[in-house]
């Protein structure tokens, strides 16, 4: 199932611990399928005048509409499955915080963001597709350092960086606490005189980035210079009706 997956090549030995749990996975396709999905990506899906402005294609969305090409309806179909969320889980094994649930396979209900609800499922998934717009004067980041919703489970970026794109930085900034975590983890972004930066992960075309969530698994967009290209990835993740921190 995984075999046509960006977990494909996932190993336990590759996971760095500093300054949380993390995996970075390097030509994580196949070249040319990776390139199919480029070739394909669905376009920005607003004005691309504002700077910096995050938009969302979802994985239903993506795997659903038949104007979308089959590449993209297959590899969304494949990285929404349940296989995906337990292989996640069991790459960290040794390192799944303990606030998070332990997936029992056949007694988990899984469903997908956007199409099903908590009602009749324990576990929604997506695979959506995000674009940031170019950068137009001043250098910024569309989102520094935060912690993700704590309903989540975990949190992959797929990286889709074209061929053209000659820009500088736009990696995802690893950061950990400068004392206590602050006691609001849900704002947009923490304060910066909270946290500093261990490690920035470039954005490299055909990588992927994946993490448990968690209190302490501080991320964010690096700052982007002038540019007019585009930030893309597909975000993979599954979620849980209950905060769990």
């Amino acid at each position: 199932m995984l075999e046509d997956t960006v977990f494909a090549t996932a190993r336990k030995k590759d996971i760095r611990l500093e300054p949380f749990p993390h995996l970075v996975i390097e030509e994580a396709l196949d070249w040319a399928h990776y390139k199919r999905l480029l070739r394909t990506r669905p376009a920005y899906p607003g004005d691309p005048t504002p700077s910096n402005l995050r938009l969302p294609i979802s994985g239903w969305m993506l795997m659903s509409l038949e104007h979308y090409d089959a590449v993209w309806r297959d590899f969304t179909r494949a990285h929404t499955d349940p296989e995906i969320t337990y292989c996640v889980a069991e790459l960290f094994a040794d390192h799944w915080p303990q606030h998070l649930p332990h997936l029992v396979p056949g007694a988990t209900r899984f469903g997908v963001l956007g199409r099903d609800d908590f009602d009749e499922v324990d576990v929604l998934t997506d695979a959506r597709l995000e674009i940031i717009s170019p950068v137009h004067g001043s250098p910024g980041s569309h989102r520094r350092g935060h912690v993700d919703t704590s309903n989540r489970l975990f949190s992959a970026l797929f990286y889709l960086r074209a061929a053209e794109d000659d820009s500088t930085a736009s990696g995802l900034e690893l950061f950990r606490y400068k004392g206590a975590p602050p006691d609001r983890l849900d704002a947009f972004e923490l304060p910066p005189e909270a946290i500093e930066c261990i490690k920035t992960i470039p954005y490299q075309a055909n990588t992927l980035v994946v993490f448990p969530n968690s209190p302490f698994a501080v991320h964010g967009s690096e700052v982007r210079k002038d540019t007019p290209h585009e930030r893309a990835y597909v975000f993979i993740t599954a979620e849980v009706e209950q905060d769990l921190f």
